[in-house]
């Protein structure tokens, strides 16, 4: 993507941004400056910059004293979905600037949540039961999704706070998102649910965890926002997902869908990327280190091997180094590595 297509495609989605009511997304959200960046080129604010290295991913950093939105273009993309998911890393900004109260130690979270059949059997009937709501919202039916959430909640305490951590840091920008489509395209919007219906409904997609969170979180607010049940805007420590269950009854019925055949299938993936990298032995880092950051969007980890896609970042906080690329790495306590294979 030539650097002429770059300030283009910086023009037409920020008149997009420009069409939307902040004030109807979220209370007190207001926009941030954004940067689209490539390989070679890096559009910010209406001028061409150089990248510095904080430029990694799509997310919202700390540029020159302020809070900017980066998004990595790689592909073409629908301008006003475009908007839509730039619009989503300001909220990111907006966040980190109200304090947020919940973020989770996701290095921490690949080792120890723990995929049993139990929990996730609950998540996938109370994903079917949030689609429903959206169709059509029901008293009852609401009820009934909160008393499983509450028995998850009691029974799988790490497994739920760990969710409802996401839900709360990464489904409420996706709900943000999801809003900045019903005001720019009906069309866009429309499909988005439909999307995110299928998604969570499907076993397969549970894994790993993190990602259906954002899509659970985003139509669990929507659900709350479109029926006028009260909530807290504020990202206090305790996570909307939690506080909603205050004075709840736990319901301790049978999960309806089931997703064991997925587990399987998930971990027998994990174990053949593991092997093939290992059989492979293009070794980046044989010297014991830290473990600084890994993509932790969709890593998986899996008998002491951490399956990190686009990056992983390891060395010491003096001294960090970034490796770009699909990596393995080979680890005791998801905190410090002892190899990294390439994939």
């Amino acid at each position: 993507m030539n650097a002429v297509q770059l300030d283009k495609i910086y023009c037409e989605v920020k008149s997009y941004i420009d069409k939307l009511d902040f004030s109807k997304l979220w209370n007190g959200f207001e926009p941030l400056k954004f940067a689209l960046y490539t390989d070679e080129e890096c559009f910010f604010d209406g001028n061409y910059i150089c990248k510095t290295s904080q430029f990694l991913a799509n997310t919202c950093i700390e540029y020159n004293g302020e809070h900017v939105a980066i998004w990595y273009l790689q592909q073409e993309m629908n301008p006003i979905v475009l908007a839509s998911k730039i619009v989503h890393e300001m909220f990111h900004g907006f966040q980190s600037k109200s304090g947020i109260g919940c973020f989770p130690n996701e290095l921490d979270a690949l080792c120890k949540y723990k995929y049993s059949e139990a929990n996730l059997d609950l998540k996938l009937t109370e994903n079917h039961l949030l689609c429903a709501l959206l169709q059509q919202f029901d008293g009852s039916v609401f009820e009934k999704l909160l008393g499983i959430r509450k028995y998850r909640c009691d029974n799988f305490p790490y497994e739920y706070h760990y969710e409802a951590c996401i839900e709360q840091m990464e489904g409420s920008a996706d709900f943000v998102e999801l809003m900045c489509l019903k005001q720019l395209s009906t069309q866009l919007f429309e499909q988005r649910l439909l999307d995110v219906k299928q998604r969570i409904t499907d076993a397969n997609k549970l894994l790993p965890v993190r990602i259906v969170c954002y899509d659970v979180g985003a139509l669990l607010l929507y659900i709350l926002v479109q029926n006028s049940i009260d909530f807290d805007h504020a990202f206090a420590a305790t996570p909307i997902a939690e506080s909603l269950l205050d004075g709840v009854v736990a319901c301790s019925c049978q999960a309806e869908y089931f997703t064991k055949d997925a587990l399987v299938e998930f971990y027998r993936s994990a174990s053949q990327i593991i092997q093939n990298a290992l059989v492979k032995n293009d070794i980046v880092c044989d010297e014991p280190c830290d473990i600084l950051g890994v993509n932790v969007y969709n890593a998986v980890y899996h008998k002491n091997y951490i399956i990190s896609r686009f990056f992983v970042m390891f060395g010491s906080q003096d001294k960090p180094q970034v490796q770009k690329g699909n990596f393995v790495i080979e680890t005791t306590d998801c905190k410090k590595l002892n190899k990294i294979y390439k994939i």
